[in-house]
């Protein structure tokens, strides 16, 4: 069986593999073990209420093969960006220069750099073990972090958003990076990526430019990968992008991939998502006359052994109530009569 629950303490062997994997590229899943450590503390802490801060909280969830007991993939939901160090976009503006006597009139993109992300949540972290990107196992893992905050909603603001990972070729480069960031933080793109998830991203304020960029200045090829993801990347837009995330012309510091935001009850999978309680559980495999089965994801209501499960599931009679698999009910750690939340897949 694949669940979604949260990370813990002794996941951290499996945890550093998987970001190695997925190194360069993902800030918030860097490959080092004292780092990965201190997410998956503050994750509990979170979990727990105990951090001093509420606004430091963040959610790592892993998601486990429970056969093999294994960690394949990782996602994570940040409370609040900007709560420890400033949130860091470049925004695309444009300004025009006119000059009547010459009779020439331009008009040119502009990267300026922007805190507007300050204050939202962010779903970030979303990697999966390459053996296992099939059977929806993606979109799953993605739509766990939104029944995560439907779930808990008080502990979220309004808005979130998602980064993208940006194009980078076979050897860890980024052109867009090598166009703008090498040349005032000498150092290249996967060294920069690794030391802002391991220090955080005050050196970007000590050491970008404070003034506008002229995009129309940067090499072709920096140019061309300005507001587009990675190959990769692409099915995490559109996934984004059915959820209801918008791209309002803010992109990543560091790679220029798109930055997309919403509000959180905007989300299409908070929306559609329903809660219900648990009214009965069954045996795999059995089937009743005239009872029909649906496929859906099921969340558990009690956070501090929140599970996601994709599951087949029965609708009661009178619409309120929701049969399990008994499998699936022991291990969520469910019994009659708890309360769930219920997404049609």
């Amino acid at each position: 069986m694949i669940i979604v629950r949260p990370v813990k303490t002794e996941d951290i062997d499996t945890v550093l593999d998987l970001a190695k994997q997925a190194y360069p590229g993902m800030t918030t899943l860097p490959p080092e073990r004292d780092v990965l450590e201190a997410k998956i503390y503050n994750s509990v802490a979170s979990i727990e209420n105990t951090l001093p801060n509420r606004d430091d909280a963040s959610y790592f969830l892993v998601m486990e093969d429970t056969e093999s007991q294994t960690i394949i993939g990782t996602a994570a939901i940040i409370a609040c960006l900007g709560a420890k160090d400033d949130f860091y976009s470049y925004k695309i503006d444009q300004v025009s220069h006119r000059c009547r006597e010459l009779e020439k009139h331009n008009t040119f993109q502009t990267l300026s750099l922007s805190n507007h992300f300050q204050g939202f949540a962010e779903v970030a972290t979303l990697y999966l073990n390459e053996a296992y990107r099939e059977n929806g196992n993606g979109k799953f893992l993605a739509q766990s972090r939104y029944l995560f905050m439907a779930q808990f909603r008080d502990r979220f603001p309004q808005n979130v958003m998602a980064d993208l990972r940006g194009r980078f070729d076979k050897d860890g480069r980024s052109p867009f990076w090598d166009a703008i960031g090498d040349k005032f933080f000498d150092m290249d793109y996967a060294d920069a990526d690794l030391y802002s998830g391991t220090n955080g991203n005050q050196f970007i304020s000590d050491l970008m430019p404070k003034y506008p960029l002229y995009v129309n200045m940067l090499p072709q090829a920096a140019q061309d990968v300005i507001g587009k993801p990675n190959i990769v990347g692409e099915a995490a837009l559109k996934m984004l992008e059915k959820e209801g995330f918008d791209w309002h012309g803010y992109v990543d510091i560091f790679d220029a991939a798109p930055s997309v935001d919403t509000k959180i009850d905007n989300i299409a999978s908070i929306k559609d998502s329903l809660v219900a309680k648990l009214a009965d559980t069954f045996i795999d495999g059995t089937a009743k006359p005239k009872q029909k089965r649906l496929l859906a994801l099921v969340a558990s209501n009690n956070i501090s052994d929140f599970c996601v499960a994709s599951s087949e599931i029965e609708i009661t009679e009178d619409q309120q109530g929701v049969s399990l698999p008994s499998t699936v009910a022991k291990q969520m750690g469910l019994k009659v009569g708890d309360q769930i939340r219920v997404l049609m897949r």
